[in-house]
């Protein structure tokens, strides 16, 4: 299992959207499971439905756990993505 917290720092909130591109991430990584949390929501990445409505904005703090045979690869890409437009 690995895992990154991260911090919300843009203003754009997480919709449907950038849910939609974590789970097209999550569909080239088909022998691993990705999670995100905040608080006491969680979703898988895989289902951007769920993570679009868990309310994610500016400020908060998320969990991403990645377990499964691509862990280490997965988490990578998974932080690149929130490096880059979070």
């Amino acid at each position: 299992m690995k895992q990154f917290t991260y911090l919300i720092t843009t203003d754009f909130p997480m919709h449907f959207g950038p849910a939609g591109q974590l789970a097209a991430l999550a569909r080239t990584y088909p022998d691993s499971e990705a999670t995100i949390e905040m608080g006491t929501r969680s979703a898988n990445i895989s289902r951007p439905m769920k993570v679009a409505t868990m309310g994610i904005r500016k400020g908060d703090k998320v969990t991403v756990t990645v377990e499964g045979p691509s862990e280490v690869e997965f988490i990578d890409v998974l932080y690149q993505y929130f490096e880059d437009r979070m």
